[in-house]
């Protein structure tokens, strides 16, 4: 894989957890800070497009200096949070759907808690600190959450549904009355995140049936004036799909899902954890054969 037409300004699409973040999403590997931060001193934009809510990534939005938009929820937030100059779109799942959903009395009698999203405010039906590390539900203050009752305290629409099941052997029955909902949400399981499911419980994430990183990324080339064909985007698991088979350079991460390398322009040589954006980015700007 080499960069065409080097004098480009690039658009850079970095997901987060499994690509720019290390193990654990704490904190992003050196390499891949010192190299992003550059891309966007020679020129280039950078912007984040992740799975996570706004209080789960802004902090490495700010680490990395950046004043583009960022991308929340695949795609069912994006915004401007700098310098507030693009109008926030939120695509969310309407109210009475989620109503429907977890109402259907055999989801109701199967899940074993339930969390209930939008861009800015969540509710979980009992605490647990599975949901709490996995959805940052308490990384920054100004977001309001909750530990209530879903059915009685939720309004309005949602950009994110998580319902964890009281076993894993539910999750069929649980999938086949989601089928009514079909035209209106998209529904994932938790490994669409690279997250296994534990021995006791599955996890099962619903969305706007329209939201995909690929959706996004048109949207970010048509406000930055780029070509998709010159879109560079970094991705690990099989929501980073649509975007990495989109754009002219998607790249896939060493430590990422196979079938998302299948599809790819590309893959690094080395993890996340090894700084493998970073190491890799450098050199594809270079015009070096990666």
């Amino acid at each position: 894989m080499k960069l065409q037409h080097l004098d480009k300004k690039r658009l850079i699409l970095i997901d987060l957890d499994g690509t720019a973040l290390v193990k654990g999403g704490m904190s992003m590997h050196p390499k891949t800070i010192e190299v992003l931060k550059q891309a966007e001193r020679d020129g280039h934009r950078v912007c984040i497009i992740t799975g996570r809510p706004h209080r789960a990534s802004i902090r490495f939005y700010r680490e990395l200096g950046l004043s583009t938009l960022l991308t929340n929820f695949d795609g069912a937030h994006i915004h401007d949070p700098l310098k507030r100059m693009f109008k926030r779109m939120v695509l969310p799942i309407s109210f009475e759907t989620v109503m429907g959903v977890i109402n259907d009395p055999i989801i109701k009698d199967s899940v074993d808690n339930i969390l209930i999203e939008n861009y800015n405010r969540a509710v979980v039906m009992k605490k647990d600190a599975f949901l709490e590390n996995f959805f940052h539900l308490d990384d920054v203050e100004d977001d309001e959450y909750f530990i209530a009752n879903p059915y009685e305290v939720w309004t309005g629409p949602s950009t994110n549904v998580v319902l964890t099941l009281k076993t894993p052997e539910l999750k069929d029955n649980v999938l086949r009355r989601l089928e009514a909902f079909r035209n209106t949400i998209k529904v994932q399981t938790g490994t669409v995140y690279g997250h296994i499911d534990d021995e006791n419980r599955s996890m099962i994430t619903l969305t706007n049936k329209l939201v995909n990183k690929g959706y996004v990324s048109n949207i970010l080339a048509q406000y930055y004036n780029k070509d998709i064909r010159d879109v560079i985007a970094f991705g690990d698991q099989m929501n980073d799909y649509d975007m990495i088979q989109l754009v002219g350079y998607g790249v896939a991460m060493k430590n990422g899902n196979d079938d998302l390398k299948a599809i790819a322009s590309g893959i690094t040589h080395q993890t996340n954890d090894e700084g493998g954006v970073g190491y890799f980015l450098e050199k594809l700007l270079a015009g070096e054969e990666v």
